[in-house]
């Protein structure tokens, strides 16, 4: 598994890479940016794949994401910088704010498909954001109490973690490169199984809300072990964080 397995592309490989960049290539949509370009293809559901061109036109990386309902509204507080990766990969250091309390819930960092599209921001900024989350391994309960009841099995004498929670475990206090990941659990607001049109693959997708607001979340079909993911369910997990900037909602 993979984050490209996640939406239902094919990619064990490094051929399997080459081929899929040649067909994003063909098929996508050309998007040109101050550094190069992105091209942006959709393989329906919301699953899409945008591949990196450098000034010169060469492709120098391809990242995955998942375009849905989630909605959340945070400050961006600065731009991680590192040393190695493409010039158009973005990452960013943001916090989670509720609606008019302007208050910080908690600290995360996420990855940007497009991020040259945006060109300069300022920072600190307040914005909206759409995130996917792709899941590194994956819990489905039934409800709350069998999400409680699990946690007392796992540990007596640990506190219950809300059904509505989200910690960042990309933020690294060692001195390490901080990642894009984060543990939460949510609510179910709506789920299904999404059909990636050009691998006639699944995947299993989940609006998931959370302490701080609603998340797209992706999973390999082998991650959910034979249970399908269902309205009201809660779950929780790790996830890699893809997102893009959009407009407040209406």
């Amino acid at each position: 598994m993979n984050h490209m397995t996640m939406l239902g592309f094919q990619m064990q490989e490094e051929d399997d890479f080459l081929e899929l960049a040649n067909t994003v290539y063909e098929r996508g949509n050309l998007i040109r940016t101050a550094k190069g370009a992105y091209v942006r293809f959709e393989a329906g559901g919301g699953a899409e794949l945008w591949l990196q061109l450098n000034a010169e036109g060469v492709a120098i990386g391809m990242q995955p994401h998942f375009t849905g309902a989630g909605l959340m509204r945070i400050g961006i507080e600065a731009e991680v910088m590192r040393e190695e990766g493409s010039e158009l990969d973005g990452t960013f250091y943001a916090w989670a704010e509720p609606e008019n309390a302007g208050e910080k819930l908690y600290s995360f960092v996420f990855d940007l498909p497009d991020r040259d599209h945006y060109g300069p921001l300022t920072q600190p900024m307040l914005q909206y954001v759409q995130l996917a989350a792709f899941a590194h391994d994956i819990n489905v309960f039934a409800n709350e109490v069998e999400y409680e009841h699990y946690q007392l099995s796992q540990s007596l004498v640990a506190p219950i973690i809300p059904a509505q929670s989200f910690l960042s475990t990309g933020l690294n206090d060692d001195g390490g490169e901080d990642i894009s990941t984060a543990k939460f659990s949510g609510t179910v607001l709506r789920a299904g199984w999404i059909k990636n049109e050009l691998t006639g693959r699944y995947f299993q997708w989940a609006l998931v809300r959370t302490y701080g607001g609603d998340i797209d979340v992706v999973a390999d079909e082998t991650l959910i072990e034979g249970r399908e993911i269902h309205e009201g369910d809660v779950l929780n997990g790790t996830f890699w964080l893809s997102g893009r900037l959009v407009e407040a909602p209406q």
